[in-house]
């Protein structure tokens, strides 16, 4: 079966969903954009009702083409997030890029023209800016952009935390209210004892069901960058008591990923979601036999791997975000069979 995706959509005055959405409300679909290849060719979207079983929107094709911009036309680890009755997505742009890619939709058909935000301006010492993850802080009422960096003086420091692609991440962040401004660029997360390389940040808010707000905290979810002989490849998990932290120096050890018994390679890109009272950990493990990985947690301590009931329309996605958004903010689907 497929999903067809009408052109005339239908909004309804709706709460706001947020990446962070905690919500158990029936009336919700999962969403999940990605790429294919190197992100030559664009951005594509599937859907689920249930957030095992998804299929194609669009019937297949790209929502959003890469843009034609000189050393920056990727549509790499793209990102949506929705707010406000309005779709916000973000990509990297390339390789090297020092640029995130910004567009926005009220029905995920009809795009803006999209935006390269020069995000680091004048700074020379940028060699990257890798899976740019948005969110909507609101402690704060700003969006919070998310990503991966290596700066010269990180690279060069000859503390043994570089990897494969010779490079030694760590997290950045800025924020802005109306994608025209952006605040500078700032350190957001730096593990210590030890000091890793890091990617793929993503927060959630973790609202411990009890009568009061003081014990709510954030749970940001994280790839150890590290070669895997050294304990990396693979995702942990930090936390902290605002999303825009600061969050415990330390690690959390790995629970999905390489050195685990859950999907044991090379894990990255990962969303983190509640749903029906559990935790949902998607992510990316290329290579492995599934298209896309998915394990579950009642509290962040037992995972239980169940990447065998996600069902996708194409082998080799890569790198999305899986949200959860209510079904009245992307109108209604229609079902067919398959030709």
């Amino acid at each position: 079966m497929k999903y067809i995706l009408f052109i005339i959509l239908i909004f309804a005055a709706s709460p706001m969903a947020l990446s962070t959405d905690t919500s158990d409300d029936a009336e919700h679909v999962f969403l999940l954009p990605y790429f294919l290849g190197n992100g030559e060719t664009g951005i594509y979207l599937t859907a689920s009702d249930d957030g095992l079983n998804f299929e194609w929107l669009n019937d297949g094709k790209p929502i959003l083409k890469a843009p034609e911009w000189p050393n920056e036309s990727l549509t790499r680890d793209p990102s949506i997030l929705f707010h406000d009755g309005v779709f916000h997505m973000v990509w990297t742009t390339s390789w090297w890029s020092r640029s995130i890619g910004h567009a926005s939709s009220k029905d995920l058909v009809a795009w803006s023209k999209p935006q390269k935000i020069d995000i680091w301006r004048n700074r020379k010492d940028i060699r990257n800016t890798w899976a740019p993850e948005l969110h909507w802080d609101p402690e704060q009422n700003v969006f919070l952009i998310l990503w991966s960096t290596t700066t010269d003086a990180e690279l060069l420091d000859n503390d043994g935390t570089g990897n494969p692609h010779h490079l030694d991440h760590r997290s950045y962040a800025s924020t802005t209210s109306d994608f025209k401004e952006f605040s500078v660029p700032k350190l957001f997360y730096s593990p210590e004892d030890p000091e890793w390389s890091v990617i793929d940040p993503y927060i959630a808010h973790d609202d411990r069901g009890t009568s009061t707000k003081a014990d709510d905290r954030w749970v940001m979810v994280i790839k150890n960058e590290m070669y895997a002989k050294d304990g990396g490849k693979n995702l942990r998990l930090v936390f902290s008591r605002n999303m825009q932290g600061p969050y415990k120096s330390k690690l959390g050890p790995p629970i999905v990923g390489a050195g685990t018994n859950i999907v044991n390679r090379m894990g990255e890109g990962p969303s983190l979601i509640r749903h029906n009272g559990e935790w949902r950990l998607y992510w990316d493990a290329p290579g492995s036999k599934f298209s896309y990985c998915l394990a579950t947690s009642p509290d962040f301590k037992a995972w239980t791997n169940q990447s065998h009931r996600m069902k996708l329309p194409v082998a080799h996605m890569r790198h999305g975000t899986v949200l959860k958004v209510p079904e009245s903010a992307i109108g209604k689907f229609q079902i067919t069979n398959e030709p």
